[in-house]
């Protein structure tokens, strides 16, 4: 299972790397499913998400007794996990306020309207948000680890 995982992790990252080189080299390409370019970031992302996750997946060695009880290792996993959820967290961010200021600056539907700007304004407020958390919980992780092995001594 790990080389599968390996394998499709290899494959979509090759595809991130000609996702990313083709959009920056040729000017007319353009990746649409819905209502703007800018799907074509969030389905890279995605894309290089899921690669590096399953990657991490795979490259991780198993967790040992030791290490499980110490709560250690696995941190390319941990780092995958925290990438996607503050990916999520702001596409999240990135609609909900861009739904309200429409709803508030916007009512009329105007064409000027910048309620766009608002949400990436809110998704920027996430990032930070994530980074904050991230850093919180590895803390904790670090303060638990000490504490286990002096309890272990």
């Amino acid at each position: 299972m790990r080389t599968v995982r390996l394998g499709v992790g290899v494959v979509l990252a090759v595809f991130f790397a000609w996702l990313v080189w083709r959009a920056s080299t040729d000017d007319g390409f353009r990746f649409i499913w819905n209502r703007d370019e800018g799907e074509f970031v969030v389905f890279a992302a995605a894309v290089g998400l899921a690669a590096l996750t399953l990657i991490a997946t795979a490259v991780q060695p198993s967790r040992s007794r030791a290490d499980a009880d110490a709560g250690g290792g696995r941190w390319l996993v941990r780092a995958a996990g925290y990438l996607c959820a503050a990916a999520v967290l702001m596409l999240i961010a990135l609609g909900v306020g861009t739904a309200y200021y429409d709803a508030t600056d916007c009512p009329a539907g105007g064409g000027d309207c910048l309620s766009l700007l608002g949400g990436m304004m809110w998704s920027l407020a996430s990032l930070a948000i994530s980074a904050v958390v991230v850093v919180v919980v590895e803390l904790v992780l670090l303060r638990r680890r000490r504490q286990r092995r002096a309890g272990s001594r």
